[in-house]
C-alpha cells in the first residue's frame, strides 16, 4: 500500500512550513492550554471540514478537505478539493500531505474511525455537490502511515457524513449518515438522517431510518452518535432551517435498540446556524458538545456539556468568538480533550485547521 503523496509543484510550496504553526492572533482563552494551526499557511489554500482520532496511545491523526486555489473549497473550488492529513506523535504534527485527489469534483467531509481489529478507516465523499456523490473507504493497518485503495461502498449506502461512527459491544459499527435531496434555494427539497449498521458478522451493511424533524421535510443532517450509562444510544443532529429563513437548533433523538429505531426528533435548548457539530463523551453520563452557539452565524464556537445522558445541555464557554465551525473532537487515553475545527485567521480569506486542547 502506498500513500498518495502531493506532486513535487506542492510539496516545494510546503517546503518551508513548520509542521504547526503558532499564529500571533490566537486567543488568551483560559480554557485553551495549547493551540496550533496544523495545515498548511498559504494565501492559495483552504480547508475545512476535519476529524481526529487517536490511532494509537500517543498518536492522534487528523484530516480534513482542502484544494489549492482562490476562496473556499467547496463552494469557489469546484475540482481538485482532496483530503489531506497529519499525524502527531507525542504532541508533534508532521507535515500535511494529500492522500486522497479529487480531479473532477470535491471530497465531502472526511471521517475517520478506528475498527475493532485496529485498522484505520477513512469515509469520505466525492461529486460536485453533497447532494451527488459516491461513498468511499481507505484503510491504513499502520495509524494513518500508509493507505490501501479506495473501495466504494454499496450504492444507497453513504457512510458517515460527519461524525465519528459508534461500536455496539458485538463489534458492529454504527453509522449516523443524512441525505439531501434538491438545493436549499429549490421549492423542491427534502433532508432525513439515517442510522447505517456494519454488521461485524455478516460484513453487511443495513439501513434504518429516515429520522425527520416533525412537520419539517427539509432540516436535519450529519447526526452525531454517543452512548448513554443506561445503554441507550442518543444522537444529536445540526438543523438546516437557516437556509429557508427560520430558526435553527439542535435536535436529538434516543433508540433504545441499539440504533434501528428511534423515538422522534426533539429540539434541544441549543441554537443551530446551519453548521456542523460534535460531540466527545468524558464518561457515560457527561459528554460534551462542541457547535456554534448562534441561530445565524457560524460563530461563537461554544463548548457544552450534558450531566444526564443528552437530557439536558449546559453552555460552558466559548472557544472562540469570531472563526471556527466544524469541529471534530475527541478525549484520548489521558483523558486530555482535543478538538480540531476550521478558522479564518483575522484579515485572512482563506481557512485553515486548527488544533487545540482545552480544559473544563
Amino acid at each position: 500500500m502506498k500513500i498518495r503523496l502531493l506532486s513535487l509543484f506542492i510539496l516545494a510550496q510546503f517546503s518551508f512550513l513548520l509542521p504547526c504553526y503558532v499564529n500571533e492572533y490566537f486567543s488568551k482563552n483560559p480554557h485553551v492550554i495549547k493551540e496550533e494551526i496544523i495545515s498548511p499557511q498559504l494565501d492559495t489554500y483552504d480547508c475545512h471540514s476535519s476529524c481526529i482520532i487517536e490511532a494509537a496511545p500517543g498518536i492522534l491523526c487528523a484530516v480534513w478537505k482542502a484544494g489549492i486555489g482562490s476562496g473556499f473549497s467547496n463552494i469557489d473550488m469546484q475540482n481538485h478539493v482532496g483530503i489531506w492529513m497529519s499525524r502527531c506523535i507525542q504532541g508533534e504534527w508532521s507535515s500535511p500531505q494529500q492522500i486522497v485527489d479529487s480531479p473532477d469534483s470535491v471530497c465531502w467531509s472526511p471521517v475517520l474511525t478506528q475498527f475493532p481489529s485496529g485498522e484505520v478507516g477513512l469515509f469520505y465523499r466525492i461529486g460536485k455537490d453533497p447532494r451527488h456523490t459516491l461513498s468511499l473507504l481507505k484503510r491504513s493497518a499502520d495509524g494513518g502511515v500508509t493507505w490501501s485503495e479506495a473501495e466504494i461502498l454499496p450504492a444507497g449506502i453513504v457512510g458517515p457524513t460527519k461524525a465519528k461512527p459508534v461500536y455496539d459491544k458485538a463489534g458492529n459499527m454504527i453509522c449516523g449518515s443524512s441525505v439531501e435531496a434538491g438545493s436549499p434555494e429549490s421549492s423542491l427539497k427534502a433532508t432525513a438522517c439515517w442510522i447505517e449498521i456494519f454488521s461485524q458478522d455478516t460484513s453487511q451493511w443495513t439501513k434504518y431510518g429516515p429520522l425527520e424533524i416533525p412537520g419539517k421535510r427539509f432540516g436535519c443532517i450529519e447526526p452525531a452518535l454517543f452512548w448513554t450509562q443506561n445503554g441507550t444510544l442518543k444522537l444529536v443532529c445540526r438543523d438546516r432551517s437557516f437556509k429557508t429563513g427560520s430558526e435553527g437548533w439542535i435536535w436529538t433523538a434516543e433508540s433504545m435498540d441499539g440504533g434501528k429505531t428511534w423515538n422522534p426528533l426533539e429540539k434541544t435548548t441549543l441554537p443551530n446556524p446551519d453548521s456542523g457539530i460534535a460531540v466527545a463523551p468524558l464518561d457515560p453520563n457527561t459528554i460534551l458538545l462542541f457547535y456554534n452557539h448562534s441561530h445565524t452565524t457560524r460563530y461563537p464556537l461554544s463548548c457544552a456539556e450534558t450531566q444526564d445522558g443528552g437530557n439536558t445541555w449546559t453552555p460552558l464557554f466559548d472557544i472562540e468568538t469570531e472563526s471556527g465551525e466544524f469541529p471534530s473532537a475527541l478525549v484520548d487515553s489521558e483523558g486530555t480533550i482535543h478538538v480540531t475545527y476550521a478558522w479564518q485567521p483575522p484579515g485572512k480569506v482563506q481557512r485553515t485547521v486548527k488544533h487545540i486542547i482545552i480544559k473544563k
